[in-house]
């Protein structure tokens, strides 16, 4: 089993993408979005929270979201590039087992499962459907 590398920290990974300079010490911090023309800070940096939000994006992520985002990948690859480029990669997943799905597939849209019909219109509180 290979050793459990902590998430990359939000100040690495937007100094990798975007060159932004946080410091590690301050906590919150406001910066200029790098994602669109900011001349007043519109975004914070929690670095204690590991994440960042820009206000005027409506847009909050953490360290992966970063990553899948620019890179255009799903998490396991995203942990893969942190583990590789940025020296952390969360927690241990358990490996793939192939061939098995996680949960049972169900086949039938559920007929035979003793539903009736659905019907239409407006129930009041306590009342049946007669």
């Amino acid at each position: 089993m290979r050793s459990s590398l902590p998430k990359p920290s939000i100040a690495r990974v937007l100094a990798h993408f975007y060159g932004l300079d946080i410091k590690a010490s301050r906590g919150r911090q406001k910066v200029c979005c790098p994602l669109h023309a900011d001349t007043n800070p519109s975004a914070s940096v929690d670095v204690a929270g590991n994440r960042w939000n820009c206000f005027v994006c409506n847009l909050s992520e953490d360290s992966y979201a970063v990553i899948m985002r620019e890179r255009s990948c799903g998490f396991l690859d995203a942990q893969k590039f942190a583990r590789t480029e940025l020296g952390g990669d969360g927690q241990d997943l358990p490996p793939d087992v192939s061939g098995q799905p996680s949960r049972e597939l169900r086949s039938s849209s559920g007929a035979g499962r003793g539903r009736s019909e659905i019907r239409s219109g407006l129930r009041r509180f306590g009342s049946t459907w007669a």
